[in-house]
C-alpha cells in the first residue's frame, strides 16, 4: 500500500483555488499503527502562508484519494524547548525558576511550567503556565529539594508545544544564603539573606546574628529583617579581601544567636582602581598605554581585557563606560607591566579606557580614564647640544636644538657637573621657548664638565623628553693668570763681596690661579739706577742671576695664550736693609713626627712689613730648604712635614719689608720646654696627657698596694652565702640579720655594728665546771676587766677607752657551763688583749690583782702566781682554756709576740664551783689558720693546752653571787628575767642569756672563717 500527499505550490490568500497539476507529490511513511507521517518542507519565509493538501492511498491497484484539506502554517508550528533554565533564591527567599526563549520563534510564546518539591515535610508537584520567562515559587523550604521542567507554544493562537526542556534540580540546605557569593569592588555596598532552619524548624529572623570569618560580630545596625524568615546584612564601603592561604573571599556567616552552620556565604571584593598611563612617541605615530594587575592577582580564575571607546573629538568631562567599547590587545611585560599599543592614532580624539575583570561571578569594570594622545607626548630630546667655557667671561655656555615634533613650545632643562664616575648633577631651568643656549657660573674654569638637556611642552601637559648625549667641556685658557707665582731666593757667596749670586725658586701656579695653563713665566729687574730689564725663563720654577746694585727688585710674571698675569709679587733685596732685626726670639717645638710649630716674638719697628719667610731644612742631609709665606700679624705657625728626631733642623725667620729682606732670626735646634713656655706653647699638650696618664697609673698602683696589704696583714670576710650555716638564708630580708647567728627560738636583739676587731678586754680567766647526770665537773671561773661600753652608739672601740677605765668598779665572775650529752665538752676559750699603759698607779694594780683572785675559785691558781706586778704592761697575752682531759704542766702563760706555735698540746681539767649565774660575753675569737696553734690556761694545774679544731661553746651562764657587779654595771643585764646581747659581726655569734636554768643544750660555733 502506498501513500502520498499531495500539495500545491502555497498561496497567500486561502481563498484560491490551485489549478490541477500545480500538486507537488511528497512519500509517506505509514507504521503498523495505521498511521502515516509525511514530511513536507517549509521555508520559514513562507510560514504565514496557507497550505492545500490531500492524500492518496493505494492498495491493490486501486486508487484511494481524501478529500481537499486548507493548513495554516502558524498555527501548526512546533517550537523548540526553551534554553537555560535555572533556579535561585531572591532577597524575599522565594524560588526563582527562569528560562529563555528558544532561537528564531516567529510568535511570541506561553510556558508551561512544572515543578516539584521534596522535603521532609511535603511532597507536591505544580504546573502553571505564565507568559513571562520566569516562575515565582513562594516559601521555599531549607533543606528541600526542587525540580522543574517548561516547555512553550504560541502565545495568542492555536499552536503545538514544545517538547519539555531537560529537567534542572534545585536543592536547598538547612541554611540558604541568597546569593551564596558575591563578587564586588572596593567601595561597593553589598548585601547577603539569610534563612535559618533547626530541626526542621525555620528561625525567626529577629534572632539571626552575622559573623564574619567567625572572628568578628557584624554590628547589628547592618542587620534588616525582611519577613519572619529573611534577614539581611549589609556591608557598606567594603575593603578588598585579604587573601588567607588559599582563601582568596571572606566568609559571611549566618548563625542563631551563639550557635552558627558550618555552611557559609562567600564575598570576593577586588580593588580594581587601575591606573592606566600612556604615552605618545616623539614622532607622533603612536601611543602606547601601560598598566599593572597586581592588585587583582589574588581572584583566581579572573582574566583581564582593555577595553576602550574613541570619541570623534576630545574628552568629555566625566568619562564614563560606554555600551559600544572595542577590546585591546596587551602583552604582559618583565617589570610585571601589561602594555598595549594603539598605532594609528588620532592626535584630537578621546580614547575612553577600562579594564574589565571577567569571573565566573560576574565581571567587574575598572573606573574609566580618558586619553588625549596630544597630551601625553613623550618629545624626542633636544640634538646638538655643546658645552664650552667662554674666554675672558669664565661661563659655562650650553647651546642645542629643539626636535620637529611636537609644534608645542617647549621648556627646557639642563642638568651639569664635574665630569668623573660619581656626577653630583646641578639642575638649572629655561622656560624661554625661543631659547636655544644658556650661560651657567661654575667655581672651577679649569675643570671638566659635563651637561645634559632635555624638554618638555612648556603649558605642563606631556613628559619630559630622555635626556640628551652628555656634551664636555674642554679645558683651555680663559682669562690671563690670576696672580704670579710666589718666589723666595737663596743666596750664596762672600757676604763681604759686592756681588752675590741669587737664585730664586717658585712653585707652579695651580689651575685656579693660572686659568687655566702657563706656557712661560718672566723675570722683571728693577735697580737702584733705574735699571729694568726682563728674561723670559720658560716653564722652569728656579732662575740665577748676579745680585750687584745697593737694592735690586725682582717681579717674577705667568703668562699663558690669553696674556700675562696682572697681580705679581715684588722681592726687593737691599743691603741695608739686610741687617735690621726686628725678631727677638725664635723657638721650635715638635708637636709629632709630622708637624712642628715655631713661634716667635716680634720687636717693635719703623719699617713696612709686608710678611714673613719661614725657611727650615734637614741640616744632616744635602736637600734643597723648603719655605713658606706667612702673614706679617702671625706669631705662632705649624709646620707640617716629615720630621725626623733624631735629626737636627735649621730654622730661619725672614722679615720682608717693602723695602727689602731684613736679617733672619735662625735657630738649629728644637727648643726645650721650660715653665713659662710650657703655658703658650703646643708642647703643653704633649706633656699634660702624660702627666694625666702617670697620675693615673699611680693611683692604680695604690690602690693595687693598698688590696695586697690589706689581704696580707689583715684577713678577708668570707662570703657567707658558702657557709653550711647560711644555706637556705635570704640575706635581702632584714629579720634574717636578727637570727642570723642564733638557733635559740627567743628573739635577740642587736649590739653596735664593729667593723674592725678592736680590743675587748684586758685580762680574762675562765674556770670551766661540766656536768653530767651523777658526776659533777670542775667549774670555770672568769675573771673580766672590761671598760663600760655604750652600746647606745654606732661603734665601740674598747681599746681606746681602756685607759680610762675604772677597775675599781670591776668584780671577778664565775662561769659555768652545762652540757646534758654524754660526751667530753668541747674547747671553751678567748683571745685577750691588754693595752693598760704602765702609768697605771700601784693601787689600781692591787685591785686588779685582787679582782683576779676573787674571781678564780682555786687557791693555788698557777694564773694568779704567774700574774707580774706589771702584768698590764705587757703588750698582749693570751689565755685559752680547755676541758681537763690530758693535764700536762706547761708555763703559765704566753705573750702573742712570742708566737703561739710554741705551745705544747695540753689540756686541762678545773675544779668545779657552784656560783650565780649570769651571761656571757664573746671577747675574742681567731681564725682556722691559727687554732692549731691556740692553747689555754688551765686553773687549777697551771697547764696551757692546744684546743682542737672545732669548738663548740655551750650555754654559758655568769655566776651572779661576785661578779654581779661586774654584769650590772658593765653589761646593764640588772636582775632582768631576760637580757640578750647579739654579735654584730658575721664571725660572732651568741648564746641567749637567761637567768633561769637553761635544760636544753645549745650549741654556738664560735669559728671565724677567712
Amino acid at each position: 500500500m502506498g501513500c502520498w500527499c499531495y500539495r500545491p505550490e502555497m498561496l497567500e490568500d486561502s481563498l484560491l483555488v490551485p489549478q490541477k497539476g500545480t500538486f507537488q507529490m511528497v512519500q509517506c511513511n505509514c507504521s503498523v499503527h495505521e498511521r502515516c507521517e509525511c514530511h513536507v518542507p517549509v521555508p520559514a519565509a513562507k510560514l504565514n502562508y496557507t497550505l492545500l493538501m490531500y492524500f492518496k492511498v493505494t492498495s491493490g491497484g486501486v486508487f484511494f484519494q481524501s478529500p481537499l484539506m486548507s493548513v495554516q502554517l502558524l498555527n501548526v508550528v512546533k517550537p523548540d524547548p526553551p534554553l537555560g533554565l535555572r533556579m535561585e533564591i531572591t532577597d524575599r527567599g522565594n524560588l526563582k525558576i527562569s528560562w529563555s526563549n528558544p532561537a528564531q520563534v516567529p510568535f511570541p510564546l506561553q510556558y508551561q511550567v512544572k515543578y516539584s518539591e521534596n522535603s521532609t515535610t511535603i511532597i507536591r508537584e505544580v504546573a502553571e503556565i505564565v507568559s513571562a520567562t520566569f516562575l515565582l515559587v513562594d516559601n521555599v523550604l531549607p533543606g528541600s529539594s526542587y525540580k522543574a521542567q517548561v516547555r512553550g507554544r504560541r502565545l495568542d493562537r492555536p499552536g503545538t508545544w514544545s517538547d519539555w526542556s531537560t529537567p534542572q534540580i534545585f536543592a536547598t540546605q538547612d541554611v540558604i544564603y541568597f546569593p551564596p557569593k558575591i563578587l564586588t569592588s572596593v567601595g561597593s555596598n553589598v548585601s547577603f539573606h539569610c534563612i535559618y532552619k533547626n530541626e526542621h524548624k525555620i528561625v525567626s529572623s529577629k534572632q539571626i546574628v552575622w559573623w564574619m570569618n567567625l572572628a568578628e560580630k557584624i554590628p547589628q545596625s547592618q542587620y534588616t529583617v525582611v519577613n519572619d524568615r529573611v534577614s539581611k546584612v549589609t556591608f557598606p564601603n567594603v575593603n578588598a579581601t585579604t587573601p588567607r592561604g588559599k582563601f582568596t573571599y571572606d566568609a559571611v556567616y549566618c548563625c542563631r544567636e551563639h550557635e552558627c552552620h558550618h555552611r557559609y556565604a562567600e564575598l570576593y571584593v577586588v580593588d580594581v582602581n587601575i591606573n592606566i598611563s600612556c604615552e605618545t612617541d616623539g614622532y607622533l605615530t603612536k601611543m602606547t598605554c601601560r598598566w599593572s594587575a597586581n592588585t587583582i592577582q589574588s581572584l583566581v580564575g579572573s582574566t583581564l581585557q582593555l577595553r576602550y571607546h574613541r570619541s570623534s573629538l576630545y574628552c568629555s568631562d566625566i568619562p564614563s563606560i560606554h555600551p559600544i567599547s572595542e577590546p585591546k590587545e596587551c602583552h604582559l611585560q618583565r617589570d610585571g607591566f601589561y602594555e598595549c599599543i594603539f598605532q594609528p592614532i588620532f592626535l584630537l580624539s578621546g580614547y575612553t579606557m577600562w579594564i574589565r575583570v571577567n569571573h565566573s561571578l560576574g565581571s567587574l569594570d575598572s573606573p574609566p580614564t580618558c586619553v588625549l594622545p596630544d597630551s601625553v607626548v613623550k618629545p624626542m630630546p633636544p640634538s646638538i647640544v655643546k658645552a664650552e667655557i667662554t674666554v675672558n667671561i669664565g661661563l659655562l655656555k650650553l647651546s642645542w636644538e629643539k626636535p620637529v615634533f611636537p609644534e608645542n613650545n617647549l621648556q627646557f632643562q639642563i642638568r651639569y657637573g664635574l665630569s668623573g664616575n660619581e656626577k653630583q648633577w646641578k639642575v638649572y631651568e629655561v622656560h624661554d621657548a625661543k631659547s636655544k643656549s644658556a650661560n651657567l657660573s661654575v667655581p672651577d674654569l679649569c675643570a671638566v664638565y659635563a651637561a645634559q638637556v632635555r624638554c618638555k611642552r612648556l603649558d605642563g601637559l606631556g613628559y619630559w623628553s630622555n635626556w640628551s648625549k652628555p656634551a664636555y667641556t674642554v679645558v683651555k685658557d680663559v682669562k690671563v693668570p690670576m696672580r704670579g707665582p710666589e718666589f723666595w731666593r737663596i743666596i750664596d757667596g762672600d757676604v763681604t763681596k759686592k756681588e752675590r749670586n741669587v737664585t730664586l725658586l717658585w712653585k707652579p701656579l695651580i689651575k685656579s690661579d693660572s686659568l687655566c695653563s702657563v706656557s712661560r713665566y718672566v723675570v722683571n729687574h728693577y735697580t737702584s739706577h733705574n735699571g729694568t730689564w726682563s728674561e723670559d725663563v720658560g716653564n722652569h720654577t728656579r732662575f740665577t742671576f748676579i745680585w750687584a746694585e745697593q737694592v735690586h727688585t725682582i717681579t717674577v710674571v705667568a703668562i699663558n695664550s690669553i696674556g700675562a698675569s696682572s697681580s705679581n709679587f715684588n722681592l726687593t733685596f737691599s743691603w741695608p736693609m739686610s741687617k735690621v732685626n726686628i725678631v727677638q726670639s725664635l723657638s721650635a717645638y715638635p708637636l709629632n713626627s709630622s708637624c712642628v710649630i715655631l713661634s716667635w716674638l716680634p720687636l717693635p719697628s719703623d719699617y713696612n712689613l709686608m710678611y714673613f719667610i719661614i725657611e727650615w731644612k734637614n741640616l744632616n742631609e744635602d736637600n734643597e730648604i723648603k719655605w713658606l709665606r706667612i702673614p706679617s700679624s702671625v706669631k705662632k705657625y705649624s709646620i707640617h712635614d716629615n720630621f725626623i728626631p733624631i735629626e737636627k733642623y735649621q730654622f730661619s725667620l725672614y722679615p720682608v719689608f717693602m723695602e727689602g729682606v731684613g736679617k733672619p732670626k735662625i735657630i738649629n735646634s728644637f727648643t726645650q720646654d721650660n715653665d713659662e713656655k710650657l703655658q703658650n706653647d703646643a708642647g703643653l699638650y704633649v706633656i699634660v696627657p702624660i702627666i694625666i696618664s702617670s697620675s693615673v697609673l699611680l693611683l692604680g698602683t695604690l690602690l693595687i698596694s693598698h688590696q695586697r696589704m690589706k689581704k696580707l696583714f689583715w684577713e678577708d670576710v668570707p662570703n657567707p652565702k658558702n657557709c653550711s650555716w647560711a644555706q637556705g638564708l635570704n640575706f635581702q630580708k632584714p629579720e634574717t640579720f636578727e637570727h642570723l647567728f642564733t638557733k635559740h627560738a627567743e628573739s635577740v636583739t642587736f649590739g653596735p655594728l664593729l667593723l674592725e676587731p678592736e680590743t675587748i678586754s684586758e685580762d680574762i680567766s675562765v674556770d670551766t665546771s661540766w656536768k653530767n647526770k651523777d658526776e659533777v665537773v670542775p667549774t670555770a671561773a672568769v675573771s673580766l676587766f672590761l671598760p663600760s661600753p655604750d652600746f647606745e652608739k654606732d661603734s665601740m672601740c674598747i681599746g681606746e677607752q681602756g685607759n680610762n677605765a675604772n677597775f675599781s668598779e670591776l668584780e671577778s665572775t664565775q662561769v659555768t657551763c652545762e652540757d646534758e650529752s654524754q660526751r667530753q665538752p668541747s674547747v671553751k676559750y678567748a683571745t685577750l688583749v691588754s693595752n693598760s699603759k704602765s702609768s697605771e698607779t700601784s693601787d689600781e694594780r692591787e685591785l686588779i690583782n685582787s679582782s683576779v683572785s676573787k674571781c678564780f675559785s682555786s687557791k693555788n691558781s698557777p694564773l694568779k702566781d704567774s700574774l707580774p706586778n706589771n702584768s698590764w704592761e705587757i703588750e698582749s697575752q693570751a689565755f685559752l682554756l680547755l676541758s681537763d682531759q690530758h693535764p700536762n704542766i706547761i708555763s703559765p702563760h704566753l705573750t702573742f709576740s712570742e708566737g703561739l706555735d710554741k705551745l705544747l698540746n695540753l689540756e686541762a681539767s678545773f675544779p668545779e664551783e657552784n656560783n650565780c649565774e649570769k651571761s656571757v660575753y664573746y671577747l675574742g675569737v681567731t681564725s682556722i689558720k691559727k687554732r692549731e696553734s691556740g692553747v689555754f690556761l688551765t686553773d687549777e694545774s697551771g697547764e696551757l693546752c692546744p684546743f682542737p679544731a672545732h669548738c663548740l661553746f655551750t650555754d654559758v651562764r655568769i655566776l651572779q653571787d661576785t661578779c654581779s657587779q661586774f654584769a650590772e654595771n658593765n653589761f646593764d643585764l640588772g636582775t632582768s628575767a631576760k637580757k640578750t646581747f647579739v654579735s654584730y659581726m658575721p664571725q660572732f655569734q651568741t648564746c641567749s642569756t637567761q637567768t633561769h636554768k637553761i635544760m636544753e643544750n645549745k650549741m654556738c660555733d664560735l669559728t671565724v672563717i677567712p
